[in-house]
Formats: C-alpha cells, structure tokens, sequence
C-alpha cells in the first residue's frame, strides 16, 4: 500500500509540471526595446561578441537572432521557354513554345524595374536591352499565378 501511495503521489506530482516557453529575450546593461503592431526592435549598448552557443537552450551573443520563417507559393511555369542570346547586347528574344498572355518584367541587380512588357495571345516577344548598361539582369515571366525567371548578363 505504501509503494502504491508513493508512486501515485509522484505521479501526481509530476503531472502538475508544464513545460516552460520563453520567447527570444535581451539582457544587457544598457539599451531599450520598442514594438508596434508589425515589428519589434531591441538595443543594448557594448554588443561586441557575436556568437551562438546551443545545448538544449540557445544563447547568442551580440546581434539579436528572432525566428525569420519565408515561404513562397512561387509555382514556375510549365511552357518551354528559350531566352536569346545571352549575353546580350542591343536586343533579347523570348520565345515560348506557344501562344500565350503573359507580363514580362526585367529588373536590375538592385531590383528597380527597367523593362515591362507583355505578349497578348502572342509567342514571341523581342525586348530592347540597348539603353541599359552592361550587368546581370532578371527576366520575369508570369503567366497566371505562375512564374520563372531568369538571369541575363547584358554586355557591350
């Protein structure tokens, strides 16, 4: 009866128990935190080690490390696609298996749009890359929800 008693009684006990869940925290000598509805930012001052040390718990020191989770519902398109020439240097052709409305966008390295244009009902679309300096370049191909891209190097 007594090992009956006891076992119930710790099992009692540790049932009682829940797991505790802290968030990311700051904790330094010196700094503030400020938050609105769609961000939170935290300072401290003397930051100079940055490192992470991992042992059931995370620690890290220096920068501020939150939880950043992307996701992308980006679907490429399923039509063959042939993009010339690359490198190209006054002009560049895109060329789709079949016809199609689609929104064709370039964008630069810093991602300012330079080029849009679209093909209605069409296959083929030439684009004028003679005004644009020499670099790598994004087309854009968006048919619909879907889309691909695809990088251009424009030369001399």
């Amino acid at each position: 009866m007594k090992n009956t008693s006891l076992i119930l009684l710790c099992c009692l006990a540790f049932s009682s128990i829940k797991a505790q869940h802290l968030s990311p925290q700051v904790i330094g000598s010196a700094g503030a935190s400020f938050s609105n509805t769609t961000a939170k930012t935290d300072l401290t001052v003397g930051e100079v080690v940055i490192e992470t040390f991992s042992n059931n718990t995370i620690l890290t020191q220096g920068f501020h490390q939150g939880d950043l989770k992307v996701s992308t519902a980006l679907v490429n398109i399923d039509i063959k696609t042939k993009i010339y020439p690359n490198p190209s240097t006054n002009f560049l052709i895109v060329e789709l298996e079949k016809n199609v409305n689609a929104e064709l966008l370039v964008y630069d390295v810093n991602g300012k749009l330079v080029i849009k244009d679209k093909l209605i009902n069409e296959q083929q679309k030439q684009l004028d890359f003679s005004f644009l300096t020499q670099g790598n370049y994004f087309l854009h191909i968006n048919i619909a929800d879907k889309q691909s891209v695809y990088q251009i190097n424009k030369s001399k």
